[in-house]
């Protein structure tokens, strides 16, 4: 069974201009065509695609993907080293990304937790509505400081 472009893109959640993009960054094998020449998506173009779509929804950059889509494509054991080691790098660039994200909802729940503090308190005068910098001194005693890494 064959897709359209209209019908791969809606599974995928993607755009046609963005599987055309993809085709002609050389990040997809020959896609088929129809008896008029309309594009035609197997389904392992599909999950060559959605692949694609994993990576770029990881933030990998356009290059890389195309350099571990060309090594794919080339097929062979003598490139697994090669694909193994892009995506090593990139899931080291995942885990740096994850921690220093984990770093900032850390920053966000304290902010809330101080919000909550203002927001249960029975004192009318902490409610009122503080200026930035009040705000502000409040909030980095609180964290005890404010360290930058």
């Amino acid at each position: 069974m064959g897709y359209t472009a209209g019908e791969a893109a809606k599974r995928l959640g993607l755009s046609k201009d963005c599987l055309r993009y993809y085709e002609k960054e050389g990040l997809l094998p020959s896609i088929g065509r129809d008896p008029s020449g309309r594009r035609l998506y197997s389904e392992s173009d599909i999950e060559w695609i959605f692949l694609i779509r994993c990576l770029r929804e990881t933030d990998m950059p356009i290059g890389k993907i195309k350099q571990y889509v060309v090594l794919l494509m080339e097929g062979g054991g003598n490139s697994i080293p090669e694909r193994r080691d892009i995506l090593a790098e990139h899931r080291a660039f995942l885990a740096e990304r994850i921690a220093a994200f984990q770093n900032l909802l850390g920053l966000i729940e304290k902010k809330l937790e101080f919000y909550d503090e203002v927001l249960g308190s029975c004192d009318p005068e902490s409610v009122r509505c503080m200026d930035y910098a009040a705000e502000w001194e409040h909030f980095r005693s609180i964290l005890g400081g404010i360290t930058h890494e």
